[in-house]
């Protein structure tokens, strides 16, 4: 096993997604670039009415926008592997230890289908399986596209996502504790409205977390 390993180093060498640098494939970041993106937290502002709280691994800035750019825009499925590292770094997974229920946020039907994927599933599914969770895909619907978050107001991003996630009908989630992905958290108007949905079909509580955040 160790043999075909190192011909896959030698092959297909991974490289740090910031310098270039020739890195091992279960480490990928170099140390100085992580240092420059790694900010693990609890959001100050990410608690909603429906919403316990979000927690992010990085700033959202440097490397790990590029790679989640170019995973979201850019069709690099391939680029999921540096995101594997930064999810076996988050030191707060305790905290996490009775979300045992993991859904992403999803994307539209027409988006889905354009782009491939759902760029949350390859950042998080492998991890979450993993560490023994129940990923669920599928468990919200959005049943719509609404018009891209970055060109609104904050007040307007939270009334242009309203009502657009319903929950899978064949879903029971009454009194479970459950966990949003999703790579990117901003104002928030997003997780909060899959929150509320999974909130109003009876989940005990929900917690979300991100790849990455510019909000403190």
């Amino acid at each position: 096993m160790n043999l075909f390993k190192d011909l896959a180093d030698l092959l297909y060498p991974v490289t740090c997604p910031g310098c270039g640098r020739v890195m091992d494939r279960d480490i990928v970041w170099c140390s100085s670039c992580l240092t420059k993106i790694w900010n693990p937290r609890l959001i100050n502002s990410s608690r909603t009415e429906h919403l316990q709280g979000c927690y992010t691994l990085c700033s959202y800035e440097g490397a790990v926008r590029n790679c989640i750019i170019e995973v979201k825009y850019g069709g690099r499925a391939d680029r999921k592997q540096v995101f594997y590292p930064l999810l076996a770094r988050f030191p707060y997974w305790d905290r996490l230890s009775a979300f045992h229920l993991v859904i992403p946020v999803p994307l539209s039907k027409k988006k889905k289908e354009a782009r491939g994927y759902n760029q949350v599933d390859l950042m998080f599914e492998d991890w979450m399986k993993e560490q023994g969770k129940t990923y669920l895909p599928q468990g919200l619907v959005r049943f719509r596209s609404a018009e891209t978050q970055s060109l609104l107001s904050r007040r307007e991003r939270y009334e242009n996502i309203r009502g657009v996630f319903h929950i899978n009908k064949n879903l029971d989630i009454k009194g479970k504790s459950i966990l949003i992905a999703d790579d990117v958290y901003t104002t928030g108007a997003t997780m909060e409205a899959a929150a509320h949905e999974l909130m109003r079909a009876g989940a005990k509580t929900v917690m979300g977390i991100t790849i990455a955040s510019g909000a403190m």
